[in-house]
């Protein structure tokens, strides 16, 4: 068994954990209620429920649940959110400082600039979902304070982020990671930030690691999607069935180093490249990169990019890349590199109808039966939409005609 199998294997154990067990009593409050104090009181296994309303933050959970038994705090009608709601610069509205915490279905924002809305200090199993943040001054979910495992971002909305939208791990790889990452199921629309600030969609530092899957990420200023690398051969992050569209500054998806899952993505309309690998700081981590049936198209500085040099174990198999005319869809040929199986898209007519944001081969297309198959376990078995693939693959995210992309957009 190779170590990407096992640690998919590991992975896929990781998110049959990440479900919400079987909980106590729950009691219902409305907005007069002291929150925070209310959330303090709670025991493992119980809930708490926010009729709709504004309630006042900021608030630190400092009491936790257990791994089969968390605390839940969530709002109780799906339509109406609760809004937590805090104008002042001293604090952040939500900060986790407890393991076994979810935080669900509720309104953050605005804030304050340098206010984030959920920091998660030090806490292992905590979930973040189905909430929605609106004109955050700092970052909607961070953790980049200490080590943090098994957290989940999952299913919210973030729109109008002052700064960039989440963020997690150390910069510097070392004063902390977060690892058993899932972050799946979001949509970022719109990020601004200003200078020297980047404004990344979502960014995992250095030695941290995780599952990125099926978020919408529009509008960034920096990049859609950033992931820096590990220093430890057995650190897998996997980037998948995302759509990253009109990165301002940068490319939709940057692999700042690996090891590294780079698979059924669409990145269109980015400055830069559609996927771009970096050698970030010239660490010299760009090694054991797999990027495998991704769709880009008219990125302004072309498909997807690699290091002139200094790379190591990177493929790039099954692509469907058209670029923009003067720029290449695909790297050179060079030592390191391996690619098989990539159309270039650029001059004929490969999708249904791009334009529409319909990626789907057409009915001539040259993405048909285009693939190669490698008997590894980093080749998507499904496409984009879980569309089995076929034998052989279609080159690009999507083997068969399905549509547009279903962005999930909300008013």
């Amino acid at each position: 068994m190779s170590r990407l199998e096992t640690w998919l294997i590991l992975a896929a154990g990781l998110l049959a954990l990440v479900v919400t067990p079987s909980t106590g009593g729950a009691r219902e409050i409305g907005p007069e209620a002291n929150l925070c104090a209310e959330i303090n009181t709670l025991s493992p296994g119980e809930e708490l429920v926010l009729a709709p309303g504004d309630y006042h933050g900021p608030c630190a959970i400092r009491r936790g649940g257990a791994p089969t038994a968390p605390i839940v705090v969530r709002g109780a009608e799906s339509a109406h959110r609760p809004r937590i709601v805090y104008g002042g610069r001293d604090a952040n509205v939500i900060e986790v400082r407890a393991s076994h915490v979810i935080i669900r279905g509720l309104d953050f924002g605005p804030t304050q600039s340098e206010v984030d809305a959920v920091r998660v200090f030090g806490a292992d199993g905590v979930t973040i979902e189905n909430c929605h943040f609106t004109g955050i001054g700092a970052i909607a979910v961070v953790a980049n304070h200490s080590n943090v495992h098994g957290l989940v971002v999952r299913n919210n909305v973030i729109r109008d982020s002052l700064t960039t939208a989440m963020y997690f791990g150390c910069h510097d790889g070392i004063t902390c990671s977060v690892t058993g990452l899932l972050v799946e199921g979001n949509v970022i629309q719109g990020v601004t930030a200003p200078d020297p600030e980047i404004g990344y969609g979502i960014q995992v530092k250095l030695n941290s690691s995780a599952i990125i899957r099926s978020n919408v990420v529009l509008n960034t200023k920096g990049p859609g999607i950033m992931i820096y690398g590990s220093r430890a051969a057995a650190t897998v992050s996997l980037v998948e069935r995302n759509v990253t569209i009109g990165s301002r500054t940068s490319s939709g998806i940057v692999v700042g180093g690996g090891p590294a899952i780079v698979r059924n993505n669409i990145a269109m309309s980015n400055e830069q490249a559609g996927i771009a690998l970096e050698d970030y700081k010239n660490r010299g981590l760009v090694r054991d990169v797999f990027v495998a049936n991704n769709t880009v198209y008219k990125n302004r500085d072309g498909g997807i990019k690699v290091p002139e040099t200094g790379i190591s174990g990177v493929t790039i198999v099954n692509n469907a890349a058209g670029a923009v005319t003067g720029t290449n869809a695909y790297p050179p040929p060079q030592k390191g590199l391996r690619m098989a199986g990539n159309v270039d898209c650029t001059a004929s007519g490969c999708f249904a109808n791009p334009e529409k944001q319909d990626f789907s081969p057409n009915a001539g297309s040259r993405l048909k039966g285009a693939g190669i198959f490698l008997g590894n376990a980093s080749m998507p078995r499904e496409d984009f939409f879980g569309v089995r693939r076929g034998t052989p693959p279609t080159a690009g995210a999507i083997e068969r005609p399905s549509g547009p992309l279903p962005l999930n957009l909300q008013p």
